[in-house]
């Protein structure tokens, strides 16, 4: 029963190429050919939806973008709380010196977006929660987002003139709530078909394994309190599987370095290092000692010889 539910690798894979696929022609501007892949998708079984694509996917679950925040209980607990954490984050005048560090996702089709992530996948961060103490005890009010929560909790700072690109969520198997903090004119959202706008003080909750995307037009700061929680429909038996697949975040970080041929990583103040494992080291030597350089930019784009070299 779980495992047909969690679903098997072969689905994984297949989910997993399709959302490449689809994500790879909306990057090119293809939109009427990534929405008819993505319909192609669910008419063989990959997905219910044309716009929900994510790669961990339940399909008993019905496919809802927006929620109805009235029907969780934590909703009206963060909306009472709302003037004590807008307070402290009212002391925030300079987002890089709170511990606001840029998002990770390559989602950004232009602009500036930083987070603090107080817990992710049931770990925390004690530098998010030493920052700012009065959200981090509010947060601890929620067990579903924090120590038993799914996914990320953090504060989410969008700086004017930023573009989030279309993009899905990993998992329907959890719900993203959002409390508006800062919410200036020229700030708006998509989920699937449906427009939505914050309000500073209220919360919105939908299901992020939708495709969204986020439009910063205005001229001061957007900022939500973040959360992820259990989607209700996921009982506990299929939330202790999913939570058991997915691993800690040092094994996630290990992952993620040895994949990349990285072998080591150290930070020095804002400062990180990254020390490449054999293989690595000895091709950008290789390359390098042939350009004669010793510096490689690889954001900088395709050189005539088919790399790019800083001088």
């Amino acid at each position: 029963m779980l495992g047909s539910e969690v679903g098997s690798a072969h689905q994984h894979l297949v989910r997993q190429r399709y959302a490449e696929l689809i994500n790879l022609l909306l990057e090119q501007g293809d939109e009427q050919a990534a929405a008819d892949c993505a319909r192609l998708a669910v008419e063989q079984g990959v997905w219910r939806h044309p716009q929900q694509r994510p790669v961990h996917y339940l399909p008993s679950l019905d496919p809802v973008p927006v929620h109805d925040a009235s029907e969780f209980w934590f909703v009206t607990y963060l909306e009472n709380n709302f003037p004590r954490i807008r307070a402290e984050l009212d002391q925030v005048l300079d987002p890089a010196g709170h511990g606001f560090l840029p998002v990770e996702e390559p989602l950004l089709g232009r602009g500036d977006w930083k987070q603090v992530t107080f817990y992710e996948g049931g770990q925390r961060f004690t530098d998010a929660c030493e920052r700012f103490p009065i959200t981090a005890g509010i947060i601890e009010g929620i067990p579903e987002a924090s120590m038993a929560g799914p996914g990320v909790v953090t504060l989410s700072w969008l700086s004017p003139g930023t573009h989030i690109v279309p993009h899905c969520g990993s998992s329907n198997s959890k719900l993203r709530v959002h409390l508006g903090l800062r919410v200036p004119p020229g700030a708006r959202m998509r989920i699937g078909p449906e427009a939505l706008h914050w309000r500073e003080g209220s919360c919105l909750v939908f299901d992020d394994s939708f495709e969204h995307e986020v439009h910063h037009e205005g001229d001061q700061p957007r900022v939500v309190l973040l959360m992820d929680v259990w989607h209700p429909q996921v009982d506990s038996a299929v939330q202790r599987l999913i939570t058991a697949d997915r691993g800690s975040l040092e094994s996630r970080v290990r992952e993620f370095m040895t994949s990349r041929g990285v072998r080591r990583a150290e930070i020095e103040g804002d400062e990180v290092r990254l020390y490449p494992n054999e293989r690595v080291k000895t091709l950008i030597q290789r390359h390098l000692r042939q350009a004669g350089s010793v510096a490689f930019d690889a954001d900088d784009g395709p050189a005539p010889d088919g790399a790019t070299v800083v001088c």
